[in-house]
């Protein structure tokens, strides 16, 4: 399944400097698509592959959680316009 995630970012320096390191590792069967980063620093969204919304939540929370408030929600992919 295709996972959107729209990350709050609170503390930018902690923030990047964490998912450097979780999106170059991330487990077997999941996969990043895209990030997509606002003009200013506060606001990122990304594109995951993985079985389920929880599976991606328990791998990125324990790394991003403490520095943005991270929004889940699956895409359908009859229905999205350009994926």
């Amino acid at each position: 399944m295709f996972i959107a995630i729209q990350h709050e970012i609170t503390d930018p320096e902690q923030f990047w400097q964490k998912a450097s390191g979780a999106l170059t590792h991330p487990p077997s069967g999941m996969r990043v698509h895209s990030t997509m980063l606002s003009q200013h620093e506060g606001l990122c969204q990304c594109m995951w592959e993985a079985e389920s919304i929880d599976s991606i939540r328990e791998f990125l929370e324990p790394e991003l959680g403490d520095s943005s408030v991270n929004t889940y929600y699956q895409i359908d992919p009859d229905l999205a316009i350009g994926f």
